[in-house]
């Protein structure tokens, strides 16, 4: 292992690597595949407007640390297929099990639509992907979390995708979040211009309420000029859990895609 005391210039190399003690990374990204105008919506798989696939606008968190069941639209995922040669067969869920935990994990063996309950009961989930699957994998069909009680759906998998594409992330009280950068873009290729801001938003108390965010920058997008951008702090901005960071959208154009991300450096506090 290399001292990352000795190697400045790879910091975060090294940080990514895994050999800077109380440090780690996260590189969130999403996509929302459309937006209508004058509509507020996160960027995450559930979130869109287009026929009757979209499951909320803006993504809800579990009102307490809830048991989730996990299933798909399609029977090749786990069932029908497997172990043969189509469809996801196993996935790890990845979140927070309360405020003041760091992240775990699990994995889940599917069983196509019946649905496969989580052994532990989260408080976020912001992170779901395909661990194995057939030669026609990822996944057959869109994969679920949706959590006892509440009947939200905390996270999915698009089809075809392999994992959630969630620009969405729950920090726990032992760390501090530093984000560094954020980006979006818009992925429209013609037709009438599209107009488009870009929120990076907290909720910093996600323990007492996890409803509540305040906008903490805004940029814009628009589709005959700038269609993405990059924006980096010089310096990085910190968030204490227990906080969810999330990126969202508010269009003034009809069937806008957007793209979005961030990165962060987590400090154990």
């Amino acid at each position: 292992m290399s001292d990352w005391r000795c190697n400045l210039k790879n910091w975060a190399l090294e940080v990514s690597r895994g050999n800077v003690p109380g440090m780690g990374h996260v590189n969130k990204f999403g996509r929302n595949i459309e937006i209508d105008s004058g509509v507020r919506a996160d960027i995450w798989d559930g979130g869109y407007t287009v026929g009757s696939g979209g499951v909320s606008l803006i993504w809800v968190a579990p009102t307490a640390a809830r048991i989730h069941a996990i299933e798909s639209s399609s029977d090749l995922d786990g069932k029908t297929a497997a172990p043969s040669s189509v469809g996801a067969r196993t996935v790890r869920v990845y979140g927070l099990t309360d405020w003041d935990t760091a992240e775990s994990s699990e994995d889940i063996t599917l069983d196509g639509t019946t649905a496969v309950n989580t052994v532990s009961a989260y408080v976020i989930i912001h992170r779901i992907k395909c661990l194995t699957w057939g030669t026609s994998g990822p996944n057959a069909g869109t994969i679920k979390a949706t959590a006892a009680s509440d009947g939200t759906i905390t996270a999915q998998i698009e089809i075809s995708k392999g994992q959630t594409q969630m620009a969405i992330y729950g920090v726990p009280s032992i760390q501090t979040a530093y984000v560094e950068s954020f980006y979006a873009e818009m992925n429209k290729s013609g037709g009438a211009s599209a107009v488009c801001d870009i929120d990076l938003c907290i909720n910093p108390d996600a323990a007492t309420d996890e409803t509540a965010f305040i906008t903490k920058h805004t940029s814009g997008l628009l589709s005959t000029g700038t269609s993405h951008f990059n924006h980096a702090f010089s310096i990085p901005n910190a968030f204490a859990g227990p906080a969810i960071i999330k990126m969202q959208a508010l269009s003034g154009t009809n069937n806008v895609d957007i793209s979005s991300g961030f990165d962060i450096v987590l400090v154990d506090n």
